[in-house]
């Protein structure tokens, strides 16, 4: 337990943020990272709800 925690320090102490720049059309991204994970938060709920209403149609009792 000690030896992962230690080795967990000392990967905080090695790690540098990325340089990368990307250029062109990736530059300036068309939504924020926030809108983007709402939108597609959403879009995951209305999977889910139309898939549990298509199984709940396949298993009705007649």
């Amino acid at each position: 337990m000690r030896a992962v925690a230690s080795a967990w320090l000392v990967s905080l102490g090695v790690a540098t943020p990325a340089a990368a720049d990307h250029g062109g059309p990736l530059r300036s991204a068309p939504m924020s990272p926030l809108t983007a994970a709402l939108v597609f938060a959403g879009l995951a709920l209305l999977v889910g709800a139309v898939v549990v209403v298509v199984v709940k149609v396949l298993t009705k009792e007649r």
